[in-house]
């Protein structure tokens, strides 16, 4: 199980860390800016981080300044994400975390004015597994208009109808005008919300860990009730798109 949360606001140029502020999530309960660690998923399996002027950024929590606060010197410089993603990956041996400890992003830009940045964390319940099987990929569109800086709700018409059964969703990819990151909308057997790095280019770099299988089973749904995805874009796009890679279970 894994659940993507991201932080995102504007904050002034200079060669001082700043908080980022967390963005309203309907799984993890924030604390001041930051996040509370969930008990059922302590662990940090990725991050990622794009801003048009962003140098760094930082995570910190109680469990982390054990240590020293934990700097990242790879991100996305623009206000889109580079191809391929810059992103650390941890999702076979994901970093422990303190349940319910609060944790905290920071980043530096060198703009000239205050700039908006955009940070993503990964949470899971432990190493991203792959999975094999015979898998397929289904092109679906969406029409939704989004939410500027926050998630948004994408219900999905697929190209074409699905055999009846069970499916195992193994792999995502979407994009949008805007997009950054997208998650899955599940429905009924999981209370998180797996996400991944989304593009805004259709020649974005693939395949990439999070397609076919790498990072694992996503969600199980019928044919009958296929999950949203949630978007989350710099703009407020009005067309999407997103390529599901399924195994047919039964």
């Amino acid at each position: 199980m894994y659940h993507l949360a991201a932080f995102n606001s504007s904050i002034a140029n200079g060669t001082v860390l700043l908080q980022v502020t967390n963005v309203a999530d309907i799984i993890l309960a924030t604390s001041n800016k930051g996040f509370f660690v969930k008990d059922t998923i302590p662990n940090l399996a990725y991050v990622f981080a794009a801003g048009v002027n962003l140098t760094r950024f930082q995570l910190s929590s109680g469990s982390i300044r054990k240590m020293f606060p934990w700097d990242f010197d790879s991100v996305n410089v623009g206000a889109l994400l580079e191809n391929p993603v810059r992103f650390h990956d941890f999702s076979q041996a994901p970093i422990p975390l303190d349940p319910n400890e609060e944790i905290d992003a920071y980043c530096v830009q060198s703009n000239a004015g205050a700039q908006q940045e955009y940070i993503f964390a990964c949470f899971s319940d432990g190493p991203l597994r792959p999975v094999s099987g015979r898998i397929q990929t289904m092109h679906a569109t969406g029409t939704t208009t989004l939410t500027a800086n926050g998630w948004t709700a994408v219900p999905l018409t697929l190209d074409n109808g699905l055999d009846g059964g069970l499916y195992s969703l193994v792999g995502l990819h979407g994009f949008s005008a805007g997009a950054l990151a997208g998650r899955v909308v599940p429905r009924g057997n999981s209370a998180y919300r797996p996400g991944v790095p989304f593009a805004q280019a259709r020649d974005q770099a693939k395949p990439n860990p999070w397609r076919y299988g790498m990072w694992g089973e996503m969600v199980q749904f019928p044919n009958t009730a296929v999950p949203q995805v949630e978007f989350f874009s710099v703009s407020a796009d009005t067309a999407e798109e997103v390529y599901l890679d399924l195994i047919k279970l039964r």
